[in-house]
């Protein structure tokens, strides 16, 4: 559930601050809103550099499974060999482990 957010902050920067503040919240791929809200609150903000292409990889290999799922329920295929997307998703993990391991060092 979201929440209401009825309070505002009003703080003073510097165009240098800003803009750093700024590049910050586009590399954790957030809003600035919500990067400074979770700076504010002391939460930690991991910045994992690779993990956008790792992602479109997953959406890709998502996208191809719901294709099959339709096609198996229209009954235009009755056998799916899955092997390939096995590979592909043990790869997916492989990198995300390797990028969780860079981010614990």
């Amino acid at each position: 559930m979201k929440e209401n957010k009825t309070i505002r902050i009003t703080l003073r920067l510097t165009p240098e601050q800003y803009d750093s503040i700024r590049s910050r919240a586009e590399a954790a791929q957030m809003p600035i809103g919500a990067y400074v809200r979770a700076a504010a609150m002391r939460h930690k903000v991991v910045v994992i550099d690779g993990l956008k292409e790792i992602t479109h990889e997953l959406k890709g290999v998502g996208r191809s499974l719901n294709r099959l799922v339709v096609l198996a329920n229209q009954g235009r295929i009755h056998t799916v060999r899955l092997s390939d997307t096995l590979e592909s998703l043990a790869k997916v993990y492989l990198q995300l482990r390797n990028l969780t391991e860079l981010e614990r060092t």
